[in-house]
């Protein structure tokens, strides 16, 4: 099984700082929610199911803080030489193969926190949801040079008019 995700190019990884972004994200991101909603419970219903739930959310944050690093590791790319794949996950491997000759677009983008570590983020659009991709946390210049390898790969792929 560990074959179907084996390509014939070399991975590359998400640098390790990376983990400390997700792990950020998810403690912002989670607790705010989990504060919202126990709040909120606590007012409608009763302050006990708001304790449960909070504490629930505070179990889910630190599940979801710790597993950042395991989802970090991964997750990989491989640039061949007719699509790029991106692989993910940890209980349900995903493998998506997007050819560059199918690419409408590649988006860099680097929210507050990214910018900060110096991550951005590559999206690459195609006319298929599926096949849409995104490779998150990589180095900012990495993304740069991504972006530019990618662009050139689809025109040089793209179909003719």
């Amino acid at each position: 099984m560990t074959d179907l995700f084996t390509p014939t190019a070399e991975w590359q990884r998400l640098p390790d700082r990376y983990v400390q972004v997700r792990r950020l994200g998810a403690l912002i991101y989670n607790l705010i929610a989990t504060l919202v909603v126990g709040l909120t419970v606590g007012f409608v219903l009763d302050w006990l199911w708001a304790a449960v739930l909070a504490v629930a959310g505070l179990l889910w944050t630190g599940w979801r803080v710790f597993r950042a690093g395991r989802w970090v590791r991964a997750f990989g790319y491989a640039e061949r030489e007719e699509d790029l794949l991106i692989t993910l996950g940890l209980w349900n491997k995903r493998l998506t193969a997007i050819p560059y000759g199918r690419m409408l677009s590649v988006n860099v983008e680097s929210g507050p926190i990214d910018r900060a570590w110096g991550l951005a983020s590559v999206e690459l659009v195609t006319a298929s949801v599926q096949s849409a991709g995104s490779i998150p946390g990589l180095p900012q210049e990495e993304a740069a040079r991504l972006r530019d390898r990618l662009i050139a790969a689809g025109e040089a792929q793209a179909l003719p008019l």
